[in-house]
């Protein structure tokens, strides 16, 4: 009995040692977020953040990054490649994806950019992003450890996309997202029970039983939370059911991982799956924390819609200053001017007035009236004042659409062909 005891540690090495280096990597990755955590908190978290750190703690990271992604491009050891692209990629996401676009009061901490690369993250180019890298990957285009590093970035901000949005989400985007984790689940439910179903042919049974049992009881936890998700018309009451998905679907690729890991003599393969890991360990780590809505969220997304409010109405103003340029140049055309009256870009106030003081030649004003923008009186109007001139008025005379009496155009109205809506 003693000497069992005593073999035991040994027997837990020996059982983790095929799949050390990818469970490191994962664990390495978990450890280097940590450390981003604890080191952006004075400028981000912190009740009085640290005036300008940020102009000393990009450098850094810049530095980290450039130094990781450098090595992972000419690394000559493949295995070795991987793993700076990993790394290169946990530390660019901070720098890319992070501290360039904090929303912090200009007044206190410098900003080094308003780009916002999880706006632009929207789920579409996530994954022509992704089908891209699996081009690129197939192909050769890209050296293999630099596929790793966007693979690793990809997840990250695939999985940031997601985190960012799940408080936030309407009710009815729970359920397509809710659909492919089931159908992920019962892909690996079904490799799972083909791998049970398997033992018997080697005569091992009470294997061949549990696995199928284990398989019934994930099947029976997950189809009726996807039944909840569905059922359940409150958004905030989805999310427990749909955390729930999340788990089964994470504990069930982190059995394939190790698996895959364990059987496999490769040392690429390892650290490929090790960055894989990484992910699907962080998925495990916040499937508890998505049963209720993020606190994280509402407490610094919310603070920084004030700062992105402001944002737009600067760019209203600017566009406001372009407009009236560019309308007193006559740059606009008449279509320019419908398709932003029909969007509600401008008003019919506005757009009248730009009528009424010639800014419009005659044959834009000739095609506003027959889309019904502006009525033919309205049109005749502008040439009672004589707001146009001989130049602008030219197609029309030629058109027949309009003659000249007593220095006053005269629309013929028998030529204006109204369009029908």
């Amino acid at each position: 009995m003693l000497t069992r005891i005593k073999s035991i540690p040994s027997g837990i090495k020996n059982f983790l040692k095929p799949m050390w280096r990818t469970i490191w990597i994962a664990l390495a990755g978990q450890g280097i977020f940590l450390i981003s955590v604890f080191t952006m908190s004075p400028l981000r978290m912190w009740e009085n953040p640290v005036v300008n750190y940020n102009l000393f703690y990009v450098p850094i990271l810049a530095t980290i990054f450039g130094y990781l992604f450098y090595r992972c491009c000419t690394e000559g050891n493949e295995a070795r490649g991987y793993l700076f692209g990993f790394f290169a990629a946990l530390f660019a996401w901070p720098l890319i994806g992070e501290v360039a676009n904090i929303p912090v009061d200009k007044s206190v901490i410098t900003q080094f950019s308003d780009f916002n690369i999880k706006g632009l993250g929207a789920y579409f180019y996530v994954l022509a992003c992704w089908a891209l890298l699996h081009v690129m990957w197939r192909t050769g285009a890209l050296k293999k450890s630099v596929c790793v590093f966007f693979m690793t970035f990809l997840s990250i901000w695939s999985f940031e996309l997601y985190m960012d949005n799940y408080s936030s989400m309407a009710a009815d985007k729970f359920i397509p997202i809710g659909g492919l984790l089931v159908a992920a689940i019962i892909v690996m439910l079904l490799i799972c029970l083909k791998k049970a179903l398997g033992f018997f042919k080697v005569k091992k049974p009470v294997k061949a039983i549990l696995g199928i049992l284990v398989v019934l009881v994930i099947a029976g936890q997950a189809l009726p939370s996807y039944t909840a998700v569905i059922a359940l018309a409150d958004p905030l009451k989805k999310m427990a059911p749909m955390a729930n998905l999340v788990l089964w679907a994470s504990l069930l690729a982190t059995f394939l991982i190790l698996l895959a890991s364990r059987r496999t003599e490769s040392l690429e393969r390892k650290t490929i799956l090790g960055c894989i890991f990484y992910i699907v360990f962080a998925l495990i780590l916040m499937s508890g924390q998505w049963k209720e809505p993020q606190k994280f969220y509402v407490k610094y997304e919310a603070a920084g819609i004030d700062h992105e409010i402001e944002a737009l109405k600067h760019d209203k103003e600017s566009l406001a200053r372009l407009f009236d340029y560019m309308a007193n140049k006559r740059i606009f055309t008449a279509g320019d001017y419908k398709y932003m009256y029909e969007r509600g870009a401008i008003s019919r106030e506005e757009l009248l007035h730009l009528v009424n003081i010639g800014r419009i030649d005659g044959k834009g004003l000739e095609f506003l009236t027959t889309r019904g923008i502006i009525t033919i009186d309205e049109f005749q109007a502008v040439l009672d004042k004589g707001n146009l001139s001989d130049k602008d008025m030219k197609p029309l005379v030629d058109m027949g659409i309009a003659k000249k009496n007593n220095g006053i155009y005269e629309l013929q109205r028998k030529f204006i062909k109204m369009e029908k809506k």
